[in-house]
Order: structure tokens, then C-alpha cells, then sequence
């Protein structure tokens, strides 16, 4: 951690002596003013980085600031400076990089394989880059945290901005009055009166939701939990900060803490700027509802129950309480231990079918053809069989009769006998025939199957079988035995 005694004093001795001329000087004054803003994050890390979420400390995570005109510091790096930035003569571990940046933006990023926050620099007020700085550093800690199949960490699919319905008047008033409800319920005297806004809340946004359509109402809940989180980090580092501030700087944090959540009256009214600002409003209005009124630590629970944000606070106001009153009547009424004990017996057999079926396909005599597609991150869906596709596992396909994969020039393929994709391992297995009918051509010249060993980097590679048809670009092939092994190779 920084010493403000001696560090800053030396940057601000620099900053008012004559800076040696050439493009590689640092702005000394903004790098005063920058180090002392990272220093408050620091201080704020140590002491209270659990508070803003478990396990998430600012005070760990490099920050790369963009001075869009003049070049990037880099604060808080251990070790080495990364390659193309120079040390700062009396600033301990912060580097400069000269070079105009205009088309950068805040976001979270790596450096030298190590998850780094970027923030452009607009104001070079304290109380203004604390929040900003958090939310970009939160971003990296989501990251580190992400789990398959959970949703923090994960994103939204950002592509779906394309065609959220903006010009839908019910969605949008809808829309509205769930940020007056919201921002209602976090002025409100009493519990009691939270919960109550909360659940009109709650009633307004499900309902709204089921006109969306699952897809957009996803994209919803995903950016509330992406960016409205991030947003919510930022908000309370700042409310903390205010906390072990002095009084005059207590104000100016309140207010840049107040800015931050933003205007809940007026969400529909902003039209200069994407509507996707707005769940950096409602996300962190309803982090804050859950800190008023869950009893537990709803943060972990969120992340291990795979909760959203909207789901959370439906449980700790108890909007679900009556839901869930009739669920058990259901169950006491209509034998649910009893269906819960066929269910299990039922997916434990399933599960042994499908392994058996999946057994049965890849036994048959001939040369099996293992697609190993993790180099070019997986294959697309160019053609399925929906009646003869079989889920046989957590992420594991078992097309049984047809499937067409493909990944740009990567892969074209076409498989007309079962074959297994598994998703996670990146492979696609199948038994394409017997040898003498398997053709396999690298360059447009025939390679002789049989003695086939090892190609490192084999260009337009053809494969032609009785129950496959398929090309790649690029690929490493290699046999062992009656198995073709082809990894695809990005190019």
C-alpha cells in the first residue's frame, strides 16, 4: 500500500519542477492526482473490500488509468512492469505508457495473462474515479468467479440490444414504473414499507417480463447482474469511503454515491444514450433493497444458488412466501416424496440407457474419428435432427442418426451415422466405417490411411466415409490404432 507521506510529496515536487521535454513525460499532476484517488481504493480494500461483496479486494487488482490524449498509468502491478511501461521516478509500483489511446473505454481486461481493470479518466476528482475504479476491478473479480452452468460472472448476450422492443409503449411505462417503485421502497420509512413497494415491484417486473419473452427477459436479468452489480460495487466502495472519510470530503462522496445509482424517477425519459444504462441503475437500486431487507448474507447466496437479483429479493421480502405454501400442500397432497424417490430411479436409469447406447455406437467395427474442436473454442449447430437428438449428460449430445457441425473454413462436416459431441471435452466421436472405405486427402493428394502416424499442420484436409463428409482448413492429424485423431487448428 502506498505511503501518502512521501510518495505523493515527491510527485507533487515534480509536478511543480520543470518537466524534461519529449513525448514520454508523464502529466505529473494528474499522476498526483490519479496515485492519491487508487491510494483512497487501497485504504478502502484493507480495510472494508469484504463489505462491498465476499472475497472481493480492491486493493488487489491492478488499474490501467487512460489519459485518452497522453498515455496510461498503470497502479497497484507486483512485480516487473509489464513490457512497453516505464518506471515513474519516485512513484513506487506505477508505470506510465506514452500513447494516445482515443477509442479506449472502461471496461475490465487482462495484461500479461493477469485481470486488470481499465478506466478512461473524465474527472480526476477523488470521489468521481473511486466508484468508477471499483466497478471496473468488481468486473475482474466476477470473472475469477465464474462457474459453468452459474450466472455470475457470465455476462449478457449484448447482441440482444439489437432488438429490445424501445419503441413498445407498454414496456416502456411498465418499465418506468418499476424504477418509481424501486426508488420508492429505498425511500421508504420502515421494512414494512419496503417490502410492501417491494413486492409491487416485483409484481410489475414478472409481469412485464412474460411479454418480453424468455430471451430478452434473460438479457435483463443478466445485465442487472453484469453491470448492475459492477454499478453497485462502485456505489457502496463510495458510501464506504464517505464512512472513514473526513468531513470535508464525507459530501462529496455522498453525491458522487448518489450519481452513481442514477435517476430512478425519470429511466424511460433518457433518449441521448442506450437504454442498457438503465439496469446500471434498477441493479444496484435492488442490491440495496436486499441490504435493507434479506436476514443472511443474500451476496453468497446469490452466487452459490444461482440466483438473480430480482429472485433474491422476491425471497428475502417474501413475496414467494405464498408460492411456496402451495407448493408444499401440492406435494403433501399428491405423494412428492414418493415422486421425488421415482425421479431419481428414473435419471439414474436414463443415465445408464444412454451410456449404453453411446457404448453400442462406438464399438462397432471400423475406424473411429475423434474431432478435437478446442483450439478453435467449438463447433456451431449448421443442421440437427431434433427427433433423433438425445441428451446423454451435462453438456453431452448423442445425435444418433444425422448432424451437421460446422465452424467457418475450421470445419464443414456432415455425419449420417450416430456420433457423440461432447461439449465440454470440445470432441465429436464417431465410427465412420471400415477402413478400406475411408479416404483421407491433405492438399487434394490421398494420404495412406494405414500407415498414417502423425501430421503436425495439415492444410485443406478432406475426409470422405460412408458416414461422414468433411473439411478443414487447418489440422493436426494423427492415428492410433483404428482411431483418427483430428484437432482442429485455428488459421
Amino acid at each position: 500500500m502506498y505511503k501518502n507521506s512521501s510518495w505523493l510529496l515527491a510527485v507533487s515536487l515534480l509536478a511543480g519542477a520543470a518537466a524534461p521535454a519529449g513525448a514520454q513525460d508523464p502529466p505529473y499532476e494528474s499522476v498526483t492526482l490519479l496515485v492519491r484517488a487508487y491510494d483512497e481504493v487501497q485504504r478502502l480494500g484493507v480495510r472494508a473490500g469484504g463489505e462491498i461483496w465476499p472475497g472481493f479486494r480492491p486493493d488487489t487488482v491492478p488499474v490501467l488509468y487512460v489519459l485518452p490524449d497522453q498515455g496510461t498509468l498503470l497502479l497497484g502491478w507486483a512485480g516487473p512492469l509489464p513490457e512497453g511501461f516505464s518506471s515513474i521516478s519516485d512513484v513506487p509500483v506505477a508505470g506510465w505508457r506514452s500513447a494516445a489511446a482515443p477509442g479506449a473505454a472502461s471496461t475490465a481486461t487482462s495484461l500479461e495473462g493477469r485481470g486488470t481493470a481499465q478506466v478512461v479518466v473524465h474527472s480526476l476528482v477523488t470521489a468521481d474515479i473511486l466508484g468508477i475504479t471499483v466497478h471496473e476491478q468488481f468486473h475482474v473479480f466476477q470473472a475469477s468467479q465464474r462457474v459453468p452452468g452459474r450466472r455470475f460472472g457470465r455476462g449478457e448476450n449484448s447482441f440482444l440490444v439489437t432488438r429490445y422492443p424501445i419503441f413498445d409503449e407498454g414496456n416502456e411505462s411498465a418499465f418506468g414504473l418499476e424504477g418509481r417503485l424501486l426508488s420508492a421502497a429505498l425511500a421508504s420509512g420502515s421494512p414494512e414499507e419496503a417490502r410492501r413497494l417491494a413486492h409491487e415491484f416485483l409484481a410489475v417486473r414478472e409481469g412485464r417480463q412474460r411479454g418480453l419473452g424468455p430471451d430478452l427477459a434473460e438479457f435483463e436479468i443478466m445485465a442487472e447482474l453484469n453491470e448492475g452489480l459492477a454499478q453497485y460495487a462502485g456505489l457502496r466502495a463510495t458510501q464506504l469511503a464517505a464512512e472513514i472519510s473526513d468531513e470535508s470530503s464525507r459530501a462529496r462522496l455522498l453525491e458522487a454515491a448518489d450519481k452513481t445509482l442514477g435517476d430512478l424517477e425519470g429511466l424511460i425519459t433518457e433518449q441521448t444514450l442506450s437504454f442498457r444504462l438503465r439496469f446500471y441503475s434498477t441493479g444496484p437500486a435492488i442490491a440495496l433493497l436486499l441490504d435493507r431487507l434479506a436476514e443472511g448474507d443474500w451476496k453468497t447466496e446469490l452466487q452459490e444458488e444461482n440466483l438473480t437479483l430480482q429472485d433474491a429479493l422476491a425471497a428475502a421480502s417474501g413475496y414467494r412466501e405464498r408460492e411456496q405454501a402451495l407448493q408444499r400442500e401440492a406435494e403433501q397432497e399428491f405423494g412428492g416424496a414418493e415422486l421425488d424417490a421415482m425421479a431419481r430411479s428414473s435419471v439414474a436409469s436414463l443415465r445408464v440407457l444412454r451410456e449404453a447406447q453411446i457404448d453400442s455406437a462406438l464399438a462397432r467395427p471400423g475406424v473411429e474419428i475423434v474431432v478435437v474442436t478446442e483450439a478453435i473454442g467449438g463447433v456451431g449447430f449448421c443442421g440437427i435432427d431434433p427427433q433423433n437428438l438425445l441428451q446423454a449428460g451435462d453438456g453431452v449430445l448423442f445425435h444418433t442418426r444425422w448432424f451437421k457441425p460446422c465452424a467457418g473454413n475450421a470445419l464443414q462436416a456432415e455425419f449420417t451415422m450416430p456420433v457423440v459431441h461432447d461439449q465440454n471435452r470440445g470432441t465429436l466421436r464417431a465410427v465412420i466405417g471400415a477402413a478400406e472405405e475411408v479416404s483421407v486427402t491433405v492438399g487434394g493428394e490421398v494420404v495412406d490411411l494405414e500407415n498414417l502416424q502423425h501430421i503436425d499442420r495439415a492444410e485443406n484436409v478432406g475426409i470422405e466415409a460412408p458416414g461422414l463428409s468433411m473439411s478443414s482448413a487447418l489440422a493436426e492429424l494423427r492415428k492410433r490404432g483404428s482411431t483418427l485423431w483430428v484437432t482442429l487448428l485455428p488459421n
